[in-house]
């Protein structure tokens, strides 16, 4: 086995063994009346889904099932959530609604991790980019909060979502449609380059994890804008 096969299927054991312990460590930290703890499990593993979906669909394996892994535990959360009056704001579930827009399905991001935007830029600026892609008006504030941090940065976070946000049509750009693609692609190929990205997590590609996952928000962009070509980040599940 060689070194990426290896990282491969580690990490893919690592996921599946958490998804599958969490049931029971909910229903147990439920019990006990721990339902803060509880919420943040279904979070985890709702998280893990998504990672399990996305190194299976670099390898052109079909990650809609563990999409629909992740949707099951988000439900769950929000049915402790609303049961026991828990607030929405500590939760980042912007990988769960990128997920939920590639499989063709509306949300209303009603979960935004406040603390989290407010302190760093890159959950920032997956919070607007999911609201463009459910077509959500983002609220004064987020928006206000990505203007000031791309008027203080311009590090590879930053370049990384401007060209997902020119895509869109968010910001203005003087290149054709097929140049604001291949700098977004590159921006993911740049990530290679980089042995920690700034703020993100494995499965946004930096250094080795590079060629271990696919990048869900590009994906989510490229099928948002009708973009068809030649790409690893391409959806092709319907």
């Amino acid at each position: 086995m060689d070194t990426l096969d290896h990282q491969y299927t580690a990490r893919v054991e690592s996921s599946q063994a958490f998804v599958d312990r969490t049931p029971a460590v909910v229903k147990d930290l439920v019990k006990h009346n721990n339902y803060i703890w509880a919420t943040q499990n279904l979070k985890q593993a709702a998280d893990a889904y998504i990672d399990l979906g996305l190194l299976h669909w670099r390898r052109g394996i079909d990650p809609r099932a563990h999409f629909e892994g992740a949707f099951r535990a988000c439900s769950g959360l929000d049915e402790l959530v609303k049961k026991h009056m828990l607030p929405k704001s500590d939760f980042d579930l912007s990988l769960v609604y990128a997920a939920l827009f590639l499989m063709g399905r509306p949300a209303q991001i009603e979960y935004v991790d406040v603390a989290g935007c407010t302190d760093f830029r890159w959950p920032c600026y997956q919070y607007r980019l999911v609201h463009a892609l459910h077509d959500e008006a983002p609220t004064e504030r987020l928006t206000k909060l990505v203007e000031d941090y791309r008027a203080t940065s311009d590090t590879l976070p930053d370049r990384i979502f401007e060209a997902y946000f020119q895509l869109l049509g968010l910001h203005p750009s003087k290149l054709d449609m097929e140049q604001r693609v291949r700098r977004a692609k590159a921006t993911w190929v740049e990530r290679k380059r980089h042995t920690l990205l700034p703020e993100g997590r494995a499965l946004d590609g930096h250094g080795v994890m590079n060629d271990l996952y696919v990048d869900i928000y590009l994906a989510a962009v490229l099928k948002k804008i009708g973009w068809v070509g030649p790409t690893v980040h391409a959806w092709t599940w319907g």
